[in-house]
């Protein structure tokens, strides 16, 4: 049944293992203080490597340095991708990559040309080292002088790259980021940190790319797509929560629309906002970030093709057309069957979770699609999960984040060969 499904089993087997090993050092007495179980072990290990960030145990208390840079590795090497770090290692080693490899890559990376997919591997690892450098540097700016210079540089370090690779771990303590709620400078920081890496590396290498040319070449569709849609969703997102819930400012409205996308850091408790700031908020983990980012959900670019797909049957148009070009059908088909399959993932983890836990549907489908879109906020308390719900939150994270179309797609035989036969129409009453 594997036979010839390399592409697929390559993240999945990938993730799978980045997941135990993890896990395994997180166990070593090095890592942590006191008492781990293995169920929280494994929790924390796949919330890093999906880019989730739900603790089961608060991790300033919990672990030690050393185990706290074992995570924030593992952030990396999760939001980077297993195959961006097999790509390198073959480049490393000088070795040529087959083509069932040259295919794989391709698939993250929207190109089978050998020598393009070695320069997208290269400028992929440059732009997340680089920002988040940026970011540690500017965050160190304020840390520093707040807790030292030890704990003030680890803390910047950890936090940039928990932001930009859209993990939402935090050492800061029980209460995340709401110290910071009214700090204008560190809330920017954050901001901007988590909405690039929510759009994804081929759109911060094309926006590079037009400036440092001069504006001379032009931007892809898919980057505007994905920019216009992104900005679009955080002023809806915020306008909304701002007015279901007037109490929070126009800082704390904007960081929790952009953290709801992808992150899972916040600055303002989930539990106490308006039921529909909730309700909005769940939306927005469940569309998610930019294709090929850090971000879950079922992606931005999807949720286009589904609205633009409404619109243009409502007005009757044979075509999707956006920005001048055609929408193909073969596109339209897949945006619809990853819709379908991540809404029954959602279906089957809420069922789950109602079975194990003792929490309101509301609460459960909040939790149940933070998980899925890899975001990190909750309206509970996971401290208090059940083995069996933190089991299956551990599924339900790492289906979020190979993505749960590859996962079927593994058992799903390939139809590879064409009949040519083509049956007739027929209409059927909706």
């Amino acid at each position: 049944m594997l036979r010839n499904k390399k592409i697929y089993t390559m993240p999945i087997i990938g993730f799978l293992l980045m997941i135990i090993v993890t896990a395994l050092l997180l166990k070593l007495p090095i890592c942590h203080k006191g008492q781990l179980n293995w169920i929280d072990a494994f929790f924390e290990a796949a919330s890093v490597v999906s880019a989730t960030g739900s603790n089961v145990v608060e991790v300033a208390e919990k672990f030690t340095w050393v185990g706290q840079l074992v995570m924030m590795v593992a952030m990396e090497v999760g939001a980077v991708g297993f195959m961006m770090f097999f790509s390198v290692l073959f480049m490393t080693t000088k070795k040529k990559l087959k083509l069932s490899d040259t295919l794989f890559l391709s698939n993250e990376m929207n190109t089978s040309n050998y020598p393009a997919i070695k320069r997208k591997a290269k400028k992929i690892i440059q732009y997340t080292l680089m920002i988040e450098f940026f970011g540690a540097w500017l965050l160190a700016l304020r840390f520093v002088p707040m807790y030292g210079i030890k704990e003030g540089i680890w803390s910047s370090l950890f936090h940039a790259v928990s932001a930009f690779c859209n993990v939402g771990c935090d050492v800061f303590g029980s209460q995340s980021m709401v110290l910071f709620k009214n700090d204008i400078y560190v809330n920017g920081i954050f901001i901007i940190l988590m909405f690039s890496g929510s759009l994804g590396f081929f759109v911060l290498e094309d926006l590079t790319r037009w400036f440092c040319t001069g504006k001379r070449n032009r931007i892809h569709v898919e980057t505007k797509l994905i920019l216009k849609v992104s900005v679009l969703l955080v002023i809806v997102g915020s306008i909304l929560l701002k007015v279901f819930d007037k109490q929070l400012t126009l800082i704390e409205t904007i960081f929790t629309t952009i953290t709801a996308r992808n992150t899972g850091f916040y600055t303002v408790e989930m539990a106490g906002l308006h039921e529909v700031s909730q309700l909005i908020i769940t939306l927005l983990m469940f569309i998610g970030g930019g294709p090929g980012s850090n971000a879950g959900g079922i992606r931005v670019v999807v949720f286009s093709i589904l609205i633009l797909t409404t619109l243009a049957n409502v007005k009757g148009n044979d075509d999707v057309v956006v920005f001048y070009r055609n929408i193909n059908d073969k596109m339209i088909k897949r945006a619809v069957t990853i819709l379908h399959i991540d809404l029954l993932l959602v279906f089957f983890g809420l069922m789950g979770l109602c079975l194990t836990e003792n929490q309101s549907v509301m609460d459960t489908l909040f939790y149940v699609v933070s998980t899925f879109s890899n975001t990190g906020l909750t309206t509970i308390d996971i401290e208090q999960l059940t083995v069996a719900g933190k089991w299956i939150s551990i599924f339900i994270m790492y289906i979020g984040r190979i993505a749960p179309i590859t996962f079927i797609s593994l058992f799903v035989p390939m139809d590879r060969k064409k009949s040519g036969i083509k049956y007739p129409n027929m209409d059927v009453m909706l």
